[in-house]
């Protein structure tokens, strides 16, 4: 259980490598904090590269973070005294210090899921190459977008916490901003192809295909070799994006339905 009283300080435990790309590394750092052990995967790129994420928007980065938050330590940051972002801040100071870059390098993804079951793919054709790291909670809040309803609202920050599905995408492409925020449509189509194919229902109408979650999150990071305008399907480029979400989408829940077929349709989150 959380200790309220432990300080916000977060205190890295030990790293394990995690593969590498052709841009970079990844590593993922295990960490505590409020008694609470945690573990984020780190994605390095050998140099600053532009990026655009549905929550940290447009920067240059050098290292990707998709952090998992236990139950315990996201009810007590959720809960009690909203301190979500100052943990997050904490978090990513920590690390970007390990690694020697400046916090406005590091862009942030968070998730209830255990970077053990995080998921990779790459594509490559000719001078191209894509690679994509995901990770999928969808317990209790698969949904089919625009059908299914709202199950709650935000306000200054504190909200019902759920399961969520992080994207992160990466190419040797040089992709301007609207490029990147193109390929997101792409990741998206792509994620939902995975969804179809695994038969993943709403877990608020189990007669309905779900599209998503209502919390998903994608990150894109440029290249920095020939530019490419789009990422669409019917783009070279945008096929082999496609295909490493697709890839590393069905890994990734299919690791979450190996321990419960029904991992998605124990009810619809509270209202």
């Amino acid at each position: 259980m959380v200790n309220p009283n432990f300080g916000p300080s977060v205190m890295v435990t030990g790293t394990a490598e995690a593969g590498v790309f052709p841009g970079g590394s990844t590593e993922i750092v295990t960490h505590r904090a409020w008694n609470t052990d945690a573990n984020t995967l780190v994605i390095r790129f050998d140099e600053p590269h532009a990026s655009l994420s549905g929550d940290g928007g447009y920067r240059r980065i050098k290292l990707v973070c998709n952090s998992y938050m236990p139950k315990d330590l996201c009810d007590h940051l959720h809960f009690h005294d909203l301190s979500y972002d100052n943990y997050l801040k904490d978090l990513v100071k920590v690390i970007a210090d390990r690694y020697g870059v400046p916090t406005r390098e590091v862009t942030t993804l968070a998730t209830g899921v255990d970077m053990k079951d995080m998921s990779q793919a790459s594509e490559s054709f000719q001078n191209f190459w894509v690679h994509s790291w995901v990770t999928a909670g969808f317990r209790h809040n698969a949904m089919r977008a625009g059908v299914d309803k709202a199950c709650g609202t935000e306000v200054e920050g504190k909200y019902q916490p759920c399961g969520t599905i992080n994207i992160v995408l990466t190419t040797n492409a040089r992709l301007s901003l609207g490029t990147m925020a193109s390929s997101f449509i792409t990741a998206t189509e792509a994620k939902d192809v995975a969804l179809q194919d695994l038969g993943i229902h709403s877990s608020f109408n189990p007669t309905l295909q779900a599209t998503g979650t209502g919390t998903d999150q994608i990150i894109v990071v440029s290249g920095s070799e020939f530019k490419c305008r789009y990422a669409g399907g019917h783009t070279k480029l945008g096929e082999l994006m496609a295909s490493t979400v697709t890839k590393a989408c069905k890994i990734a829940f299919g690791k979450q339905l190996a321990k419960d077929p029904n991992y998605h349709l124990e009810g619809g989150l509270k209202k």
